[in-house]
């Protein structure tokens, strides 16, 4: 087994669920759907991000048959994102490094798009057992039965409840970079970025470039051994570049960037107009006395991402928790299978690591899915995995020094006050889940049932992150003894028409 810190088995995991029975009969609460014959698909792939687009270049140009999800118009994912039909790019510094390194991959899967079926604008809202899969495409709900799966979801940005948080002109890094990149739009005109990580300074860049005014730059993460950092960036050039270059950034925007510092508080009325930001210490509690007041209309929150996990959830994969890399991810073998049959998944789905480490785990899914399927010998996959296991093996190094500075500490998640809202699609305040608490709820999904807490349209993203930690913190227990939301279909909001067409599942 190759080293790897994802893998370690002496981290806390969720019980392994495959067998379990629910309300139903099925496992998973549903049978088989379609009523009918359903299409088989040799290897399906969910997600045209750095690993989907990886996975299916590989296993292409060894023979297998493939089939690509996605939900967006174009390939590309969150960063390497395309311009909408009706945008054209006159200078492509403007979008910066991972634009420019996303048109490589972009050309490399052109080059096999013919060879695969390419559906966009799919959304995946069930997986089942008997290996069948449920998407909707326009109008169209589909089932389909897949030999071998790569579930390749990404992640989403990190949601931090805190006072004024769902204000107007409150956005999420990404989001913000979304309309910077892509839109071509800026998101306000005096704008606070507070988060931690690398995201921040290119997100500083993007705006600059674009015209628009960083007032400041929060980073809540601090360097404790800059020879350590040094040491991990050592043969990593391409990062240690772009690095420098938002650094470079940054000062010659002259852009404020406070170290050791978070958001406490947004305030305005009926929009933001103020942001209250104050020094930390080493759990990210702020220091009594360092508050300062800044005059702004946006705030750009930028504190990490979590692992989008629900459809491997769903896949009864057994995961574990392991916060330095965003939360529960799915345990995976050196060749990313997880521990269901014929399923593998790669990319930050399966814990943050960035573009370049996702890449890396797209490419060898996608070889050992074609040895699996007979189209390598174990020797030749071997020889064409070895590359990208190479170059994983330093960006992992360098990924965990950055992870252990980045990674959400305590206070972050004591900064919501008891009317602070915590799920906002139901608009439930910290206080009624401390109440939901004291009337004997014990986990997430008693709370979810006593208050529909994560029923809404997100489905529980926006809130079980935050969720966990604070009743961990209202137990005085760890977060991995919080046992996660139980995943159920759709996992996306779908038209209710969709589910009337698969009567089985209305009958779980």
């Amino acid at each position: 087994m190759h080293d790897d810190h994802r893998r370690s088995p002496e981290h806390p995991r969720l019980p392994d669920t495959r067998n379990a029975r629910m309300p139903g009969g099925d496992p998973g609460g549903a049978g088989p759907i379609g009523g009918g014959k359903v299409k088989e698909i040799e290897l399906m792939i969910l997600g045209s991000g750095p690993a989907g687009l990886a996975a299916a270049i590989e296993a292409v140009r060894a023979g297998a048959s493939v089939t690509l999800l996605d939900e967006n118009e174009k390939p590309g994912g969150q960063i390497y994102r395309q311009l909408a039909a009706g945008y054209q790019v006159t200078d492509p510094g403007t979008l910066g490094r991972d634009y420019l390194r996303g048109q490589k991959l972009l050309a490399e899967f052109d080059s096999i798009r013919l060879k695969i079926d390419y559906l966009d604008q799919a959304l995946v809202w069930g997986i089942f057992p008997d290996r069948e899969l449920a998407f909707l495409r326009g109008e169209e709900s589909q089932s389909v039965r897949y030999r071998k799966l790569i579930i390749a979801a990404g992640a989403y940005d990190r949601p931090v409840p805190f006072p004024g948080w769902t204000l107007p002109g409150v956005f999420t890094a990404g989001g913000a970079q979304r309309m910077v990149k892509i839109q071509r739009v800026l998101p306000g005109e005096s704008i606070l970025l507070a988060g931690t990580g690398p995201l921040q300074l290119a997100l500083a860049n993007q705006i600059a470039k674009a015209g628009g005014h960083v007032a400041a730059i929060v980073e809540a993460g601090r360097i404790d051994s800059w020879p350590r950092l040094l040491g991990a960036t050592w043969g990593q050039w391409q990062l240690l570049s772009d690095a420098m270059h938002y650094l470079m950034g940054v000062r010659l925007a002259r852009i404020p960037l406070w170290r050791k510092h978070i958001i406490v508080e947004a305030r305005g009325d009926g929009k933001v107009e103020e942001a209250v930001v104050a020094e930390v210490d080493r759990s990210w509690r702020p220091k009594p006395g360092t508050e300062r007041t800044l005059s702004v209309d946006t705030i750009c929150i930028g504190y990490g991402f979590v692992p989008s996990t629900e459809l491997t959830r769903m896949a009864r994969c057994e995961h574990r928790y392991e916060p330095l890399l965003g939360g529960w991810i799915p345990v995976l073998s050196e060749d990313m299978q997880t521990s269901v049959s014929d399923i593998y998944s790669a990319g930050d789905c399966t814990g943050i690591a960035g573009s370049m480490v996702a890449l890396e785990e797209g490419r060898i899914a996608g070889i050992d899915a074609a040895r699996s399927l007979g189209y390598l010998s174990p020797e030749e996959a071997a020889k064409r995995a070895e590359p990208s296991r190479k170059r994983l093996a330093g960006l992992k190094r360098l990924r965990r020094v950055l992870d252990e500075i980045s990674m959400p500490r305590p206070g972050l998640y004591e900064l919501a006050k008891d009317d602070t809202i915590v799920c906002r699609c139901e608009e439930l305040t910290l206080a009624e889940i401390r109440e939901a608490l004291q009337n004997g709820a014990t986990d997430m999904n008693e709370i979810k049932r006593m208050t529909r807490m994560g029923m809404g349209n997100c489905q529980g993203r926006m809130c079980a992150p935050a969720l966990q930690e604070i009743i961990a913190r209202e137990k005085r227990v760890p977060a991995s003894d919080i046992v996660y939301l139980n995943p159920r279909p759709p996992v996306k909001p779908i038209p209710l028409a969709v589910l009337a067409e698969h009567k089985e599942l209305l009958d779980t």
